[in-house]
């Protein structure tokens, strides 16, 4: 029987290879997305306000995606202190400008 010893066993070097896997992938779709976005595109923000998961905390988070064509792309999911129209629209403004 032969083995492959190239294969991480451990738990740690399994959760960092996977850790690094994930950043690439998502390096690889930001550069992908950068490279496709047309000049002309719809911003997304008045969906739904998500809680934050911290139970200790009440803070929510708007998602703020844009669609262009079929595709759509969330490019932020910033926090908000408190869920007025005008934090929302400093934090979109935010968004666009990053």
């Amino acid at each position: 029987m032969h083995l492959d010893v190239t294969f991480p066993i451990s738990k740690s070097s399994i959760q960092r290879i996977r850790t690094e896997k994930r950043k690439e992938r998502a390096e690889n779709i930001e550069i992908d997305f950068q490279n496709e976005v047309p000049d002309v595109v719809i911003l997304h923000w008045d969906d739904k306000l998500l809680s934050a998961l911290s139970a200790r905390k009440s803070n929510e988070r708007l998602p703020i995606v844009i669609s262009y064509g079929l595709k759509k792309q969330l490019i932020a999911v910033p926090r908000l202190d408190n869920s007025t129209g005008k934090e929302q629209a400093q934090a979109v403004w935010k968004a666009i400008l990053d």
